[in-house]
């Protein structure tokens, strides 16, 4: 049963089939950092399943809804919102989240209450996200994110409330396109969205999910000042080859979309 100090909330890992390389090494370091963490993780998922000891995961498997193994980011965490994922508020991640430190579950546990007590829609649960500018909120440990920010929404780690955020998805953006039209619909229909106070919960002295200021994966490929060390620490062992290290001196260009399927997009999002 859950107790008056841990409010309910799942952990929902944003991911695809194609990136189950990460898939041990997050749950790795989530268990030796988060060890007082017995809710559930729902990983989001294509068609593959995993299990890791201790952990209560439920994969989503979301080609099972769509009838097609081949499901764009927005269409799979639309999906699994509405299919599976039975909790009311969610702490989102991606699966290249890499933690390097342990969490402060009290404050994750009251985040999650102001959540739940005021029917908040998203809080920005570290200071490498949302841009500002903020101002103070009602409740203490937050700030409240002003409409000016580009990023009153960010797919960086956050808590959300399932029902009022999975309104703002569409099932045909890829991740960068969900990030800025989730944004624009949020500005428009003035929605308030929150992010913890800085001043409070700073980088890295006291972070409440301790993680590197960028991601373990950019472009599809492993960022080794994240990665290479911290595996190494924790024994984990990786095929680094098979991705490479990202090179900021490279291209990376997208994938590559006929600009009449680009322009289709961009009118289906503002619609």
């Amino acid at each position: 049963m859950t107790s008056p100090s841990q409010p309910s909330f799942a952990v929902f890992v944003s991911s695809t089939d194609s990136y189950s390389d990460c898939w041990e090494p997050f749950f790795i370091l989530f268990a030796d950092y988060w060890p007082d963490y017995k809710g559930t993780i729902y990983l989001n998922t294509e068609t593959k399943d995993f299990k890791f000891p201790g952990l209560n995961i439920i994969c989503t498997q979301v080609a099972r809804f769509a009838g097609t193994n081949t499901i764009v980011s927005g269409k799979r965490i639309k999906l699994a919102l509405q299919h599976v994922v039975k909790e009311e508020v969610i702490l989102y991640l991606n699966e290249d989240i890499f933690l390097h430190d342990r969490v402060r579950s009290d404050v994750m546990n009251e985040l999650v209450a102001c959540m739940h007590d005021h029917n908040l829609l998203y809080i920005g649960v570290t200071d490498h996200a949302n841009h500002g500018p903020f101002r103070p909120s009602p409740y203490p440990l937050l700030w409240e994110i002003d409409s000016s920010d580009p990023y009153v929404f960010s797919a960086m780690p956050s808590l959300w409330n399932v029902k009022r955020m999975g309104r703002y998805f569409r099932a045909h953006e890829d991740p960068w396109q969900t990030e800025y039209y989730i944004a624009r619909r949020i500005r428009k229909a003035n929605d308030k969205t929150y992010t913890i106070d800085r001043t409070q919960f700073d980088y890295p002295a006291h972070a409440i999910l301790p993680f590197a200021p960028t991601t373990g994966v950019y472009r599809g490929t492993w960022v080794a000042d994240v990665v290479v060390d911290l595996f190494a620490q924790h024994g984990i062992r990786v095929d680094y080859s098979q991705r490479g290290f990202f090179d900021p001196a490279v291209s990376y260009p997208p994938p590559f979309r006929p600009l009449w399927r680009k322009a289709v997009s961009v009118v289906r999002s503002m619609i």
